[in-house]
């Protein structure tokens, strides 16, 4: 199924595309987005849909006749020879296999309007570079020369071919910046040069004489050849100026002894140059004098070659040469470091037994490279090594030094999957040194790791280690590793789990115990000051006695222990200080409160005084001139409705009176005190104490309720005669809380009358009869 889905989209690519027949089906290629020029062909970046191979592909437009002067030099005949130059091109890659040759993929495909076929991933041609002028580092020109020299000495030695048409435009880079062989569409076969659109003929600004003049083809016209490419690589042109102009070609050619720019280049390069350039071509270098000259006497040449063919190398050489690799590095060029030296040191990365000896070598070339470089070139390869289990124990000390290095090269994901699972690996390793090892570098990345990492993964791994280790520098580095920890975990970690694996250490080395101080001088300062005090500090002070410490040591003790007691003495004063700072805030108020309640309570009493005397003259009691009147009640037959069963009950003895009190009294008038109950049925007079004192008509017979002076539930009154109010302590009530509501109020108790004799009627309380009481309504 997924091959029949994968087919359909290639073909829906096909058409979107234009690519002709299997390319089209198979390869994702932008069209729209040219990456490189070789002579005719314009090539993309491309790749496979089934596979997701990397490739470029190369493409001719046949719309390329209907342009401008192509039209008007090339006639039919014009047009069909370069299709068939570019055909052999292609048909040339495919029979050809060589490293120095760009590798064919897939074949030419024709269709209507485009050709096409498929290479290796190629990032530009060296036609390119020099068009765009970039800067080719000396190195990188000098293994390019000699790459483009293997390729020429394959073909002339083994395919037994001239590749006849080596210029700049036949040089593609690779995608890790090797030289590769191309543009062999006139390869064996020696056209006459005449006035023609560019690249339908051999440069004659790379030609030899022989080639120009008698149109003959050897090999020694292609070390011709080799020597202005090397001239242009360094200088940006050819030494001969032609143009497709025959004068101006020989006039070149006569000069080129003296040339400027064979002048201008390096002193190693410029004497092999000439001799290349040679017209005669029985005086000219070969290829194999080429590759040995003095220009390639260098030890970054000579590296770079041994480097590729380091798999060819016997065990004891390869661990020699990479043992002495990183001595060399810092003088290659950086270009060439990351797109020569590193892709030859990944491959290396598949022989486990020089890991410890090849990762160094890596690790230096990734601390050059930007984070995007290290992901895209680096991290694929190191992967399956990262991940491995069975890593030599060198070669995980290796991984283990450069952690800090990755962390800052690799985005936080990419770290944590691929990197900090070998970290977690090695803390459970069973050489000591390794486990030392993992211990240091964590402890200086931890503070860069999430949270949930540091309490989930990586301490009960380090816990684990402190448990189990039986060597001094273990426990050390693991209390080393856990106090950098400790910013990262939080105090319910601290105290339930990294606390008690302290106190249950048992070990008394002072190293572990000064590893310990640090410890609880970091939690001391980020647990709360009750947990330090009860927690920390005994432990510190039974440890500081311990007569194996030095004298340093216990002073640093001592420091600890002061700093953590100031700490405890600042905080706890503050919170004493902000405690008598609100209670004080709390005693003004009250002080106000109680002010004007004092004030409202004289201001009742007088009114209430005023309201009794009025009253008194009304009724006429206390003057001679008019005699009290007489009870209209009081000759009633005793009635059951008016004893105190139906009505207010009055059993609370009366009060000694004093002061205001007595005085009310006198005047027949008591003070009924009423306290609304909180719902917790406890009376509180602190809650809300109005002070005022209100006059009521005296009560007769109730209405059948009966509060009680003993019954304390929500919404019962208490009734006082001759109650006091009480201080008001309104400051004290808590904001929000269900409190009692007292009201205090005054009423005017009838007079006390002379008692008749009558039967019936008992009195029970001072100040009136029940008889007397009228109905009473406090809310009313």
């Amino acid at each position: 199924m997924d091959t029949y889905l994968s087919k359909l989209r290639g073909l829906a690519a096909a058409a979107t595309s234009g690519l002709p027949g299997k390319v089209g089906r198979d390869y994702a290629c932008a069209l729209g987005n040219s990456t490189a020029h070789s002579g005719l062909w314009t090539l993309y970046d491309a790749t496979r849909h089934s596979t997701g191979q990397a490739a470029t592909v190369w493409v001719f437009d046949k719309r390329y006749f209907d342009q401008g002067m192509n039209r008007q030099l090339l006639d039919p005949a014009g047009r069909q020879r370069v299709l068939s130059q570019l055909t052999r091109e292609a048909t040339q890659l495919a029979r050809l296999r060589h490293p120095a040759l760009v590798q064919l993929i897939e074949p030419l495909e024709e269709g209507r309007q485009l050709l096409a076929f498929v290479t290796e991933r190629v990032a530009a041609s060296l036609d390119d570079l020099l068009e765009k002028r970039a800067e080719l580092d000396a190195l990188e020109i000098q293994e390019g020369l000699m790459q483009v020299a293997r390729g020429l000495q394959f073909l002339h030695a083994d395919a037994r071919t001239v590749h006849g048409n080596l210029e700049p435009a036949s040089v593609l880079i690779g995608a890790r910046g090797e030289w590769k062989l191309g543009g062999l569409a006139f390869s064996d076969t020696a056209p006459e040069f005449g006035y023609a659109p560019p690249h339908t003929q051999p440069a004659m600004a790379y030609a030899a004489p022989e080639r120009v003049e008698k149109q003959q083809q050897s090999a020694a016209g292609d070390v011709f050849a080799l020597g202005c490419l090397a001239a242009a690589a360094h200088t940006g042109q050819s030494p001969i100026e032609a143009h497709a102009d025959l004068a101006a070609y020989r006039r070149s050619v006569r000069q080129l002894g003296g040339s400027a720019r064979v002048a201008r280049l390096p002193a190693h390069l410029a004497p092999v140059v000439r001799q290349m350039l040679e017209p005669d071509p029985q005086r000219r270098l070969t290829l194999a004098q080429f590759q040995q000259s003095a220009y390639f006497d260098d030890v970054l040449a000579a590296t770079l070659r041994y480097l590729a063919a380091l798999l060819e190398q016997p065990a004891e050489q390869k661990a020699a040469f990479l043992r002495g690799l990183p001595r060399v590095l810092p003088k290659f060029p950086a270009r060439a470091l990351r797109r020569q030296v590193l892709p030859h040191l990944l491959g290396v990365l598949s022989d486990h037994a020089l890991l410890q000896f090849s990762l160094p070598s890596v690790f230096a070339i990734v601390e050059q490279l930007t984070p995007d470089e290290v992901a895209e070139l680096a991290l694929p390869e190191l992967r399956p090594v990262l991940s491995s289990q069975q890593l030599q124990p060198q070669a995980t000390a290796a991984v283990l030094d450069a952690l800090p290095l990755l962390q800052r090269k690799l985005p936080g994901p990419a770290f944590r999957d691929a990197v900090l699972p070998a970290a977690y690996a090695a803390l459970l390793s069973a050489a000591p040194q390794v486990q030392d090892r993992a211990l240091q570098q964590l402890a200086a990345t931890a503070a860069a790791l999430g949270a949930a990492d540091v309490r989930d993964q990586l301490l009960p791994r380090v816990q684990h280690v402190y448990a189990k280790a039986s060597i001094l520098s273990l426990k050390v580095g693991a209390l080393t590793c856990l106090r950098a920890m400790l910013p990262l975990l939080d105090k319910q970690t601290v105290t339930g789990k990294v606390m008690p694996m302290l106190r249950r250490t048992k070990t008394r080395d002072p190293a572990v115990v000064m590893a310990m101080l640090d410890m609880y001088e970091e939690a001391g300062l980020r647990l709360d000051r009750q947990a330090v005090a009860t927690e920390i500090l005994p432990v510190l002070w039974a440890q500081a006695l311990d007569d194996r410490l030095r004298v340093r040591q216990f002073e640093r003790f001592m420091e600890v222990v002061r700093k953590l007691q100031d700490r405890i003495q600042a905080e706890h004063t503050r919170h004493l200080e902000q405690i008598q700072r609100a209670d004080e805030q709390v005693d003004r108020f009250n002080q106000l409160a109680v002010g004007s309640h004092a004030s409202l309570d004289s201001a009742s009493t007088a009114a209430a005084a005023a309201d009794s005397d009025a009253f008194a003259a009304i009724v006429g009691a206390g003057s001679r001139a008019n005699p009290p009147l007489a009870n209209p009640l009081a000759d009633l037959p005793p009635d059951s409705s008016a004893s105190p069963a139906s009505g207010w009950e009055w059993d609370a003895p009366v009060p000694a009176a004093s002061g205001e009190a007595k005085s009310a009294a006198q005047n027949g008038s008591s003070r009924i005190s009423v306290d609304f109950m909180s719902t917790d049925g406890h009376s509180d007079t602190a809650a809300d104490d109005f002070g005022a004192f209100a006059a009521f008509p005296p009560p007769t017979r109730s209405s059948g309720v009966k509060p009680s002076v003993s019954n304390h539930k929500l919404g019962t009154l208490n009734v006082k005669p001759g109650a006091k109010p009480s201080a008001n302590r309104l400051g004290a009530t808590r904001v929000g809380s269900a409190e009692p509501m007292r009201l205090q109020f005054g009423a005017i108790a009838p007079q006390q009358r002379q008692t008749t004799g009558k039967p019936g009627l008992s009195q029970k309380h001072a100040g009136g009869k029940a008889a007397d009481l009228g109905d009473f309504d406090p809310f009313a």
